[in-house]
């Protein structure tokens, strides 16, 4: 067995001996491992080294540009796959077209090295000169100001919305400009930490491709760490579930079972998230019976104390119930929304963004099953509701619209006032979807 221990050094902190290789079969035990490495105190002053050296690094007039990096690792070490590790320049393009791209594992089936899993560097390093310095210390200040807890783009006003992604866009910029080993270790694992939320929060908002991009930026940093560090999981997963939503299942179905491999060789088992997503994908790739058992499986195990996460469980029954609707157990799937949509209601606020995902899957899969009136009744409300929280030029807010169009069709199939209204709604719809995200951009059926 290949062993490794971490000792943190952090000032007026004793040092803690961390076996990150050390087998463990339960979860109790995985969340400590991480606890205790990844410390409030210690990500705090971690962060804070990194401002202050990224705020002097730039003014050391001795640096140049084309000085060699030495916190660079032995690009060995990362498998020959890395150098394109995230490259999205095919996204959206159809399957037939696309290059494989996926996140290779090493050539290896051992667990990578401690210092690719956590580099024994104790601090920032900014590599090379000025230019760099200058770019990482306002990455460094735009990331301060996107670190809201419960960022949810989803419930912000449209002036607010526009401001975060414009620093978004901003920090993706500047993290493009900042080659492997920028932050040192232990900084590239906090930027990391920082980028997948935020990408899982333009998930969330339906904005899958500029996910990819910010992942994209980040992707020097990704490579410097290595693919087994818990940082770089997490990246991993985001970037999964962008494709998956993007229509890309297979794709993404192989990254998660590698990433899904690499949890469990590192903590022993995989995590939560990663087995959902690849549920998913199965279900978008049509193995819904291989996709239901993996769903009582992820139940059972979501279902013991130790694991226990209700907003998780509500997300897989929210999935669930999907599956229930593709296999046409329509009744089945609507009790299993009403009590997802039930539940995020009294716990979230019925105009809670993932209250109003519960019931525009529920219209959706009524759509699907060919039942227009049902889906009118639900839809048309809901369309009203996430026009008033969220604009009626909203992502969430024209999908629905789209669905509840489908319905009227569905409905009055013989009624042409009511097609025509419903063809032309849709090809509104379309247009602004294209305008936004492209001609190729995968619209729901």
């Amino acid at each position: 067995m290949n062993e490794s221990h971490e000792t943190s050094n952090l000032p007026g902190e004793p040092g803690r001996d961390i076996n990150l290789h050390e087998p463990v079969d339960d979860l109790d035990t995985i969340d400590q491992m991480i606890g205790d490495y990844f410390t409030p105190e210690r990500l705090d002053q971690q962060w804070q080294r990194i401002v202050e050296t990224a705020r002097s690094y730039g003014a050391d007039p001795s640096r140049r540009d084309d000085s060699p990096d030495p916190a660079l690792p032995d690009p060995a070490l990362l498998g020959q796959d890395e150098p394109d590790l995230l490259d999205i320049s095919h996204c959206g393009a159809s399957d037939a077209l696309r290059a494989p791209l996926e996140l290779a594992a090493p050539q290896t089936d051992t667990v990578p090295a401690a210092s690719t899993v956590f580099p024994r560097r104790a601090g920032p390093y900014l590599a090379q000169g000025g230019n760099i310095s200058r770019a990482a210390n306002r990455a460094v200040d735009a990331l301060e100001s996107l670190a809201v807890p419960g960022l949810d783009l989803r419930m912000m006003n449209p002036s607010d919305r526009e401001e975060t992604r414009a620093t978004i866009a901003e920090l993706r910029e500047l993290l493009s400009k900042c080659p492997p080993g920028t932050f040192g270790a232990e900084g590239s694992a906090v930027i990391l930490a920082a980028v997948a939320p935020l990408s899982e929060t333009l998930i969330a908002d339906r904005d899958e491709r500029t996910a990819l991009r910010l992942i994209h930026a980040a992707s020097p940093q990704l490579k410097f760490l290595g693919r087994s560090h818990p940082a770089v999981f997490e990246v991993r997963r985001a970037r999964a579930e962008a494709l998956s939503e993007l229509g890309q299942y297979r794709r993404a179905e192989k990254m998660l079972h590698q990433l899904s491999e690499d949890e469990r060789r590192v903590f022993g088992s995989d995590d939560h998230r990663t087995a959902l997503l690849l549920l998913w994908a199965l279900i978008g790739s049509d193995r819904l019976q291989k996709a239901e058992e993996g769903f009582r499986a992820l139940e059972t195990r979501l279902a013991q104390p130790r694991d226990a996460s209700t907003p998780m469980l509500w997300h897989l029954q929210c999935r669930y119930s999907w599956l229930l609707g593709r296999q046409g157990r329509v009744s089945e799937s609507a009790r299993g929304y009403d009590g997802v949509i039930v539940n995020r209601s009294h716990e979230l606020g019925a105009d809670h963004a993932d209250a109003s995902d519960a019931r525009h899957s529920k219209g959706k899969m009524l759509v699907f099953a060919g039942e227009g009136s049902q889906a009118v009744a639900l839809l048309h409300g809901l369309a009203d509701d996430r026009a008033r929280v969220q604009g009626d030029r909203h992502a969430d807010t024209l999908e629905t619209l789209k669905y509840l169009h489908l319905a009227h069709a569905l409905a009055e199939p013989r009624d042409d006032r009511v097609v025509d209204r419903s063809i032309n709604a849709l090809l509104e719809i379309l247009h602004i979807q294209d305008e936004r995200h492209g001609p190729v951009y995968p619209h729901e059926p």
